[in-house]
C-alpha cells in the first residue's frame, strides 16, 4: 500500500461521505417539490460545492506521488476534509418543510458553506505549491487568487444576485478548466 492510499483510504471516505450531504439534500428537496420554493440559489451552492469536491480529489490524486503518510499529513487531511464535510452539511437544511423558501437558506448559511470551502482550498493551494516553487508562475497566482477571490465575495455579499453571480462564474471557470484539460 502506497502513502497515498494509507492516506486517502480515510479522506476519500470522509469526501464521498460529503458528496451524500449534498446529494441527499438535493433528493430531500426534490421531494418536497411544490411545497416549498427552492429557488436557484441553493441548488446553486450545492453544485458548486459538489463541483469543488470534486476538484480537490482530483488535486490530491495529481499530488499523490509528494503525499507522506505522516501525523501532521493526516492532521491536515482530516481540517480540509472535515471543513468540507462541515460546508456540505450546510447546504441544504435538515428539515427542508422547516424552510418555505430556500433561497432564505442560502442566504444565512452562505457564509459557512462558502467560507468553509474557501478555507479548504487556501490549505489546498498552499500545501500544494509550498513545496513546489518552481510552480510559482503569475498563472497560478492569478488563477488560484481569482478563485479564492471569488469564494470571498460569494460568501461576504449582501445581494443574493451577486452571490449567484459569484458561483456560476467558478462553475464555468470549473467546467472550462475540465475541457481544457481534456482537449490538452
Amino acid at each position: 500500500m502506497s502513502s497515498f492510499e494509507f492516506v486517502f483510504s480515510l479522506f476519500g471516505l470522509l469526501l464521498g461521505f460529503s458528496l451524500v450531504e449534498v446529494l441527499s439534500g438535493l433528493v430531500r428537496t426534490l421531494k418536497l417539490r411544490g411545497k416549498v420554493r427552492v429557488g436557484w440559489l441553493t441548488p446553486l451552492l450545492g453544485l458548486f460545492v459538489l463541483v469543488d469536491l470534486t476538484s480537490f480529489w482530483s488535486i490530491a490524486w495529481q499530488a499523490r506521488e509528494s503525499i507522506p503518510a505522516t501525523f501532521a499529513t493526516m492532521l491536515l487531511g482530516l481540517a480540509v476534509t472535515g471543513l468540507y464535510y462541515f460546508s456540505a452539511s450546510m447546504v441544504f437544511p435538515d428539515e427542508p418543510g422547516e424552510w418555505p423558501d430556500f433561497d432564505e437558506w442560502a442566504a444565512r448559511h452562505k457564509r459557512q458553506v462558502m467560507g468553509g470551502i474557501l478555507a479548504c482550498n487556501l490549505i489546498a493551494t498552499i500545501a500544494v505549491l509550498l513545496p513546489r516553487p518552481e510552480e510559482w508562475v503569475a498563472e497560478t497566482f492569478v488563477i488560484n487568487g481569482g478563485l479564492l477571490g471569488m469564494m470571498a465575495i460569494a460568501a461576504l455579499a449582501r445581494p443574493r444576485w451577486l452571490t449567484g453571480a459569484m458561483l456560476a462564474g467558478m462553475l464555468a471557470f470549473y467546467f472550462w478548466f475540465a475541457l481544457a484539460r481534456m482537449a490538452g
